[in-house]
């Protein structure tokens, strides 16, 4: 849809929207009034802060790596993935445009916004057109009782991802996607129990295969370019990705990280408003591959000396 009306970012909308329905039920009105606002501020905000502050690198390295550790304590609060997200996307992608145009940073300052109400209608559309089954016992024990200590996993998110960030601004990089999506899979894998290579061979699985259809549709669409190719194989990916997490076979588990570096990658190729809409789909698959290596070998070391849950002296 985000295609069909030329919606600029629209592959931002459409990860939001696959976190959206990820919910049991659709966002209540107040709730998505009160996430909308939240938004609005918080990029404006840190533009402003990103504004002010460029001039002072180390004072601004600061300003984004308290932002890190905010937006984490935010997520881990009660707040939600989604909202978390948010959070990371102002405090990681806003400062890095502002190195770059602070024009362009204004520009995403609406639209990231604008694209989280676009997939918010278009949730609530589908839950309302497809109701969700009634969540199990099970589903609602995971849902309302996390065993988990928030402390622990502030620190061993930050422990991560600071670091990267740091070393992206510093060496001057500037794939918006790629921090985007260590925003995500950041918060994927903290929320994640303490499982080493286990975790790390099913996260690279995911992204291998998620790269792996990025470039087969990039593909596809260079041979057929034109606005009704995209459409219909965002289409026919969501559906297929989503019948494989729902099925048996031993794929099902990376469908749903899969789904979201296809329309990261992917999506990044052909959105309307990109101006790296040029580059080949092999660039940005190399460009998320190598911070997805990353991020998975850190969690792999954080979890050896820092795991979800601490070791019993008893063990």
């Amino acid at each position: 849809m985000g295609l069909f009306l030329g919606w600029p970012l629209a592959v931002v909308g459409a990860v939001f929207t696959a976190l959206f329905l990820q919910a049991p039920a659709a966002l209540p009105l107040a709730a998505f009034a009160k996430l909308f606002v939240f938004s609005i501020g918080l990029m404006f905000i840190s533009f402003l802060l990103s504004s002010v502050f460029a001039p002072y690198p180390v004072v601004f390295l600061i300003l984004v790596a308290i932002g890190i550790i905010l937006s984490f304590m935010w997520s881990v609060s009660g707040a939600g993935v989604l909202p978390g997200v948010i959070a990371l996307m102002g405090a990681l992608m806003i400062p890095n445009l502002v190195l770059q145009s602070q024009d362009l940073a204004l520009v995403l300052v609406f639209w990231i916004p604008l694209n989280l109400l676009f997939a918010g209608f278009i949730s609530t559309l589908m839950f309302v057109l497809i109701p969700a089954a009634p969540p199990t016992a099970a589903q609602k024990k995971t849902n309302t009782s996390p065993d988990f200590d928030p402390h622990r996993r502030i620190a061993r998110m930050s422990l991560v991802t600071v670091p990267f960030a740091m070393a992206f601004f510093v060496s001057g990089a500037s794939a918006l996607l790629v921090l985007f999506f260590v925003a995500l899979l950041s918060q994927q894998l903290a929320a994640m129990p303490s499982m080493g290579k286990t975790v790390a061979k099913a996260m690279l699985t995911a992204n291998l295969l998620g790269a792996a259809v990025s470039i087969i549709c990039y593909e596809i669409n260079v041979i057929a370019p034109v606005i009704l190719t995209p459409i219909l194989l965002g289409f026919f990916i969501c559906l297929t990705l989503g019948a494989l997490g729902k099925s048996q076979v031993p794929l099902a588990a990376a469908a749903g990280s899969a789904l979201t570096t296809v329309l990261i990658v992917y999506g990044g190729s052909i959105a309307p408003f990109s101006d790296e809409a040029d580059v080949k789909s092999i660039t940005r698959v190399l460009q998320v591959a190598s911070a997805a290596i990353f991020v998975i070998i850190a969690y792999v070391v954080v979890d050896e000396f820092w795991p979800e849950q601490e070791r019993r002296a008893a063990q």
